[in-house]
């Protein structure tokens, strides 16, 4: 039986590698070809990615995924290959988030201004949902189209903020979270109700702000004025005729329409975007920038993700990007490095790891930080020491604040499910981080302690960075979050735009002229495809991970959030 067995997992190893044999023989021998006169075809259907890796098997079952790196390498190549003569997008939804909307929008413009035109299809912008994004992307090109039953659902920003504290005392469950700052409002999650007036002022500055931009970007594409269509977002949702009478749209029409007079206008077939990239050639002479990437909760140990359905998500491993530092610093040939972030925050011990190697490189090296979506809170702490950090206007960033705290979930454990724990500790002080009393004043006082040191350490990184004082830093901190645009007046931030503003500055700053060509080198590598056939595996593992949360949890009552320089989601749509 046992050789019987064998035998046959011998063969289905055989059979898949003869099949990625013949995959990637099949790749070779039919080496894509972009034809002389081509129309660039993207398709915006899900989340986007900040980068991937090549994947033989998804391209095998239609399922690459769409990651920003690869739509920002296209499209700045599209804008100067003589065979593209235009680029059709289809929006069928949009996954990504104010700023990945921003930077695709700057990509697609910046192919208008090179010469070539864009044009835009929606089936509906949003259907009986928000369409907001799909539209505001959309928005970018020189037409947008949409099907005659489709709808514009361009109808503003809505923000809900999910509180606990209602749950938790239904549950017998006493949330205590004490923080620097009454604008750092991931402790009320459990502690409040409804927005507090600092929570509440706060989130209007932050929707004030994306909603000028969304209005300014939209009018300036359309020709019209901001205050034109904040007007239209008023009278939103609209139906087809309407979009097309408003000026936001330009023809109903559905896709084959579309595409039909498409190719009548420039006599030019389609290319996809991963045969595009295929027939490019990768530079691979001239000056060399890393770019280390960093996304996730900021946690202690490796990249990963956790699948806790509370607070999970992607994790940014301290130990993962602590290597890739090193291993910045020591590849030869490398002139400048820009780090690209997407975090809100986590552990301020794995923050300021990760912050303390960035650092160290920049010693040496021009660093420039590249804010995506999120660099808040510890995202923002790991900023400190660059040399210029650059943000979308649409980042949220900032969250300079500390909190931290514990629940007391012995009536719950109590009276709701009658399970009692035995008590014996050996210390004065060693249930202070259980989850079965509360605090005395001691304990507090401690706790107390522990935070003001944490906030102090990130007022002086913060202000020996930006080239403040401390009581400058403090009078706009206090865990304010803040949007990109914002936080450029406010001095915490250099630039706005997105990567390639940020290799812009890196060139600048390396002495290398801005026409000079350069190689990205990206820190930590992608994994490679073989790697990614076992992540299923490490999913399996990430969810035993998450059982032995709920197992700790059980044993010792005690629920942590990732970290105390953390941002909760900020849900704005």
């Amino acid at each position: 039986m046992a050789k019987a067995r064998s035998w046959f997992l011998g063969g289905c190893l055989a059979v898949i590698a003869g099949m990625v044999f013949m995959f990637f023989m099949g790749r070779f021998l039919m080496a894509p070809h972009v034809p002389g006169r081509a129309i660039l075809s993207l398709r915006f259907d899900g989340p986007i990615a900040e980068i991937t890796s090549e994947d033989p098997f998804a391209e095998i079952l239609g399922e690459q995924p769409l990651s920003l790196r690869d739509l920002r390498r296209a499209l700045v190549a599209a804008a100067d290959d003589d065979r593209i003569v235009g680029v059709r997008v289809r929006m069928d939804s949009f996954g990504g988030g104010f700023a990945t909307a921003q930077e695709v929008r700057g990509l697609l413009r910046s192919v208008s201004r090179a010469g070539k035109w864009t044009a835009a299809y929606m089936d509906t912008a949003g259907e009986f949902t928000p369409g907001n994004m799909v539209y505001y992307v959309a928005s970018a090109c020189d037409e947008v189209s949409m099907n005659s039953m489709g709808d514009l659902n361009l109808i503003g920003l809505s923000v809900r903020s999910p509180f606990i504290r209602g749950t938790l005392d239904r549950l017998e469950i006493r949330p205590e979270f004490p923080g620097r700052g009454a604008y750092k409002t991931a402790r009320y999650l459990y502690t409040e109700r409804d927005f507090t007036p600092e929570h509440r002022e706060m989130m209007e500055w932050l929707v004030d702000s994306l909603m000028g931009q969304i209005t300014r970007d939209i009018a300036a594409a359309r020709d019209t004025t901001p205050e034109m269509v904040r007007e239209i977002i008023d009278r939103a949702p609209l139906l087809g005729s309407g979009a097309v009478d408003a000026g936001l749209v330009d023809k109903l029409e559905d896709w084959t329409e579309f595409n039909n007079r498409l190719k009548e206008k420039d006599d030019a077939g389609f290319v996809g975007l991963k045969p595009y990239l295929q027939g490019l050639r990768r530079p691979s002479l001239g000056q060399k920038i890393a770019v280390v990437t960093a996304t996730g909760a900021i946690m202690r140990g490796k990249n990963g993700r956790n699948l806790n359905p509370l607070l999970g998500g992607e994790i940014m491993g301290s130990e993962t990007i602590s290597t890739a530092w090193r291993k910045v610093r020591e590849t030869r040939g490398i002139k400048a490095v820009v780090f690209r972030i997407d975090s809100p925050g986590g552990s301020a011990v794995a923050s300021e790891i990760i912050r303390r190697e960035m650092a160290r490189t920049a010693e040496d090296l021009p660093v420039v930080v590249s804010m995506s979506n999120l660099a808040a809170s510890g995202g923002y702490w790991i900023t400190c020491g660059a040399r210029k950090i650059v943000a979308e206007p649409g980042t949220l960033t900032a969250s300079i604040g500390v909190f931290g705290g514990h629940l007391n979930m012995d009536g719950f454990w109590r009276n709701k499910l009658g399970v009692t724990f035995g008590r014996l500790d050996a210390g004065k002080n060693a249930n202070i981080y259980g989850g079965l009393e509360d605090w005395n004043d001691g304990q507090r006082a401690i706790v107390d302690r522990m935070l003001d040191r944490i906030y102090d350490e990130f007022l002086d990184r913060v202000a020996a960075s930006r080239g403040m004082t401390r009581e400058q830093v403090d009078a706009m901190a206090r865990g304010r979050v803040f949007t990109g645009e914002q936080a450029l007046e406010k001095g915490l931030v250099d630039a706005l735009g997105g990567l390639d503003v940020a290799i812009a500055q890196a060139k600048e700053l390396a002495g290398i002229s801005p026409e000079t060509a350069v190689t990205l080198v990206d820190f930590p590598k992608p994994e490679p495809w073989w790697k990614r056939m076992i992540e299923k595996g490490r999913e399996v593992r990430a969810g035993t991970s998450a059982v032995e949360e709920l197992r700790q949890w059980w044993e010792t009552g005690v629920l942590q959030p990732p970290g105390v320089v953390w941002m909760p989601p900020v849900y704005i749509r």
